[in-house]
C-alpha cells in the first residue's frame, strides 16, 4: 500500500507563538524567527523528497507570514480552534479524504529528504516516525481519514493504538531527523552538534553572536 511522494500531501502545523520553554533563552521575536527557519528547512527537505503538496496549518498571522515568506500554501486555524488535533482536522478538509496524508512537525531542523522517503516507502497504511521523547515527528495515513490524530505527550504510542482500533496495520520508522524536535533549551543547545538545515544554521550563527544560543 505504498504511495509515491508525488501523490502525498503534507500538512505542517506551525504555531509561532509557542515554544515558551525556550523563553529563558530566546525573546519572543527570536522564537518566532527560529520557528520560521526550522519551517524553511523542513519544507526544503519535503520538496527534495518530491512530495506533491505542502500545506502549512498556521496559527495566527505570524505563522501565515512565515509560510508566505518561503512561498508555501497555508490555511489558518478556524476561529476558536483549540489544540493541534482540531487545527489538523481543519486543515485536512483542504485535502482529498481518499488521498495519502503526511503530517510533519515544523520543528525538525535536522530532517533530511531520505528520511521522508523512508517513511513514504513503508507499505503500512499508517506509518509513525517518533520523536526522541515519544511524540510524533511524522504521521503518514493512507488514506487521510483512516484514523484520527492524538497529538500531545506520548502521542506515538497513542497513534499506534488508534491504528489498531481502526483495524489497520501500523509501522514505526525511527530516523534521527524526525527524532530531534526543538522544545526545550537543551534541544536548542544540542543543535550546535547536529547537522541542521541551512536556514536554522544561519539563524543559530546570528543568535550565538549575540550570546542568545550559547551555552
Amino acid at each position: 500500500m505504498s504511495s509515491g511522494p508525488s501523490s502525498t500531501t503534507v500538512i505542517v502545523p506551525l504555531r509561532t507563538g509557542g515554544k515558551t520553554r525556550l523563553s529563558s533563552r530566546l525573546r519572543e521575536s527570536e522564537r518566532t524567527a527560529l520557528a520560521g527557519a526550522m519551517l524553511a528547512d523542513v519544507a526544503a527537505s519535503l520538496a527534495a523528497a518530491g512530495v506533491g503538496r505542502i500545506l502549512v496549518a498556521a496559527e495566527g498571522p505570524a505563522a501565515l507570514a512565515a509560510a508566505d515568506a518561503i512561498g508555501l500554501e497555508s490555511v489558518r486555524d478556524a476561529p476558536g480552534a483549540g489544540g493541534l488535533d482540531r487545527a489538523l482536522a481543519h486543515a485536512a478538509r483542504h485535502v482529498p479524504a481518499d488521498a495519502p496524508l503526511l503530517v510533519v512537525a515544523a520543528d525538525l531542523p535536522c530532517l533530511r529528504a531520505g528520511e521522508i522517503e523512508q517513511v513514504l516507502a513503508d507499505p503500512a497504511p499508517v506509518v509513525i516516525a517518533p520523536t526522541s521523547d515519544g511524540g510524533t515527528g511524522g504521521l503518514l495515513r493512507r488514506p487521510a481519514g483512516v484514523m484520527p490524530t492524538g497529538y500531545g505527550a506520548a502521542s506515538a504510542e497513542r497513534h499506534l493504538r488508534f491504528a489498531a482500533e481502526a483495524g489497520v496495520a501500523a509501522s514505526t520508522v525511527r530516523a534521527p531527523g524526525f527524532e530531534h524536535d526543538v522544545d526545550t533549551v537543551a534541544d536548542l543547545l544540542a543543535l550546535r552538534e547536529l547537522p541542521v538545515g541551512a536556514a536554522t544554521a544561519t539563524l543559530l550563527t546570528t543568535l550565538e553572536r549575540t550570546g542568545r544560543a550559547a551555552s
